[in-house]
C-alpha cells in the first residue's frame, strides 16, 4: 500500500509541475509579441485591425471586414504586406474573404513566420491579381486553399503507422 501512495504522490507532482511549467510558458511567450505598427490602403471595403503583433520571427494580424456599399463583393483578397525597418518586403500573405453583402462583416486572421518585422501594410486585392501559386511566399490560411486535405493528412498517418510505438 505504501507503493501506491509512493506512486500517487510523484505522479501528483509531475501533474502540479507539468501545469506551473504549462500556464508560466504560457505568459511568458505572450508577453515577447509586441504591438507593430500597420497601415491599411483606401478600398471599397472598410478594414478595422484590431491586433497587429509580431515576435522577432513571427507575427499575427487580425480584424474585421466590412462591405460598406451597396452591391455583394466577391473574389476578393487581404494582402499582408511584411516589412523590416529599412522598407525591405519581407513577405506576402493573402487572406481569401467570404462573398460579401452589402452591410455585412467578417472576421479575418492571418499569422506569418518572417523575421524582424516592423510593420505591416495591408491592402484588398482582386481574385485576378493574385500570383501564380508557385510564386507565393507563403501559403494561404485557408487549409481549403492550400489543399490541405483529409486524404492527404490519412496518407501522412498511414505512411508513419509503422513508427508509432505501441
Amino acid at each position: 500500500m505504501s507503493r501506491m501512495k509512493t506512486f500517487f504522490k510523484y505522479f501528483l507532482a509531475i501533474v502540479i509541475v507539468y501545469i506551473i511549467v504549462d500556464i508560466a510558458s504560457f505568459y511568458v511567450l505572450k508577453g515577447t509579441y509586441l504591438t507593430k505598427d500597420y497601415s491599411v490602403e483606401e478600398s471599397i471595403l472598410d478594414v478595422q485591425v484590431t491586433e497587429a503583433k509580431a515576435t522577432y520571427l513571427n507575427g499575427t494580424v487580425s480584424g474585421t471586414v466590412k462591405n460598406n456599399t451597396d452591391v455583394p463583393v466577391t473574389n476578393k483578397y487581404l494582402k499582408i504586406d511584411s516589412y523590416s525597418k529599412r522598407g525591405v518586403l519581407l513577405g506576402s500573405k493573402y487572406v481569401k474573404l467570404d462573398d460579401l453583402d452589402p452591410g455585412e462583416e467578417t472576421a479575418f486572421s492571418s499569422s506569418f513566420n518572417y523575421e524582424q518585422i516592423d510593420n505591416v501594410k495591408i491592402s484588398v486585392i482582386d481574385g485576378e491579381e493574385l500570383p501564380p501559386t508557385g510564386d507565393l511566399d507563403f501559403g494561404f490560411d485557408n487549409p481549403d486553399d492550400a489543399g490541405v486535405t483529409l486524404a492527404v493528412i490519412l496518407g501522412a498517418v498511414i505512411i508513419l503507422f509503422p513508427w508509432f510505438p505501441f
